[in-house]
């Protein structure tokens, strides 16, 4: 779910920096959407290079009901 967050804030990012770059040339370019734009990218990639928790730390879907029915998931042990 954050990294979707995140890469949606990249898209904003960059789609403020091009609006940057675009009106630039016209000598209408303002600082504050250069800096909109740099700020929204560099947060969403922060995000989206957070370390995902490990599957061994969450709980596994339907564990209650695996139990009931005495299955166990797959041995992923290699040795």
């Amino acid at each position: 779910m954050v990294a979707r967050l995140g890469s949606a804030l990249v898209l904003l990012g960059l789609i403020a920096l091009t609006v940057f770059a675009v009106t630039l040339p016209a000598g209408q370019g303002d600082p504050r959407t250069l800096l909109l734009g740099a700020v929204l990218a560099a947060l969403g990639l922060i995000l989206r290079r957070r370390p995902r928790p490990s599957e061994e730390d969450q709980p596994g879907r339907f564990s209650t009901l695996r139990k009931i029915l005495g299955r166990r998931p797959p041995d992923t042990d290699d040795s």
